[in-house]
């Protein structure tokens, strides 16, 4: 009697195996290539380095007393995922409930852009002072302070009415997510006055400084005293901005992710650098 197995049976094996590292595999690097675009991503790979040189001292020096502390300590790293990532997962949970498809997206960012450019330039036109900040994958709410949160849909009508000298919101920002005017009336943390450039800016551009040194987001200013259209990222501010010019930069921030080759930040990076060679 024979005790060998199948050949079939192995296949099944293999198969199987290959499925599950499959549906492991496949989230975990979407999952990762999302929240690659936010600040927690830091943060994971600063424990799990904590933990790392931890476990390798412990193996290495024999430290009994640390390694019964991490392994208590370990059980409680999902729950200080859950927290540190919860506006993270919240977002991702939110798409595959209620996203859109890639086209309407897409449609729907350049509405929004156009709508949008309307308005910046007509305030720059009238030297009405204006701040909008355009939130992409980094969530701003921790930097917004004393907001009227709004949910409306972005018109360049509403936008300037805002801003319109004399209104109860007109001094605060603009907060511009998903699609919607999400909140105005509000206060950004304003930028350090570390180099000697930023010793001209006013309130406006300060606060467009600092809110863009703690997130991602892009924010278009326009000045009061000049008309003057500028735009804010990554704590840089690029002055002089044209119809054509400001039409690029808020269709480049608006852009939905995957658009345009790359990451929505890849697109926009590219545009800020052009921004930046013709300044």
């Amino acid at each position: 009697m024979s005790l060998g197995v199948h050949p079939f049976s192995f296949i099944g094996l293999a198969a199987r195996g290959i499925v599950q590292v499959f549906l492991l595999a496949v989230p975990l690097y979407y999952l990762l290539k999302f929240l690659r675009r936010t600040r927690g991503y830091r943060v994971l790979w600063g424990l799990l380095g904590v933990f790392a040189v931890g476990y390798a001292a412990t193996d290495f020096l024999e430290l009994e007393e640390l390694g019964w502390i991490l392994e208590h300590v370990t059980v409680l790293v999902p729950l200080t995922l859950i927290v540190v990532f919860q506006p993270e997962l919240r977002r991702i949970f939110a798409d595959i409930g209620g996203g859109s498809s890639g086209s309407e997206a897409a449609e729907t960012s350049r509405n929004v852009a156009q709508e949008l450019r309307k308005a910046v330039m007509a305030l720059a036109d009238a030297k009405c002072g204006a701040l909008v900040a355009i939130e992409r994958a980094e969530k701003i709410d921790a930097y917004v302070n004393g907001a009227c949160h709004l949910g409306a849909p972005v018109v360049a009508e509403l936008v300037e009415t805002i801003f319109y000298p004399g209104t109860a919101l007109h001094d605060g920002g603009l907060v511009v997510s998903r699609g919607l005017v999400a909140m105005a009336g509000c206060i950004f943390p304003l930028g350090a006055l570390g180099e000697q450039r930023h010793l001209s800016f006013g309130t406006r551009h300060r606060a467009a400084i600092g809110l863009t040194e703690k997130t991602d987001a892009v924010v278009f200013i326009v000045s009061e005293e000049s008309g003057m259209v500028s735009v804010a990222w990554r704590g840089e501010l690029v002055r002089g901005l044209g119809p054509e010019s400001l039409g690029a930069a808020l269709d480049a921030a608006l852009a939905p992710a995957g658009e345009g080759g790359g990451r929505e930040s890849d697109r926009f990076e590219r545009v800020f650098a052009k921004l930046k060679e013709d300044a």
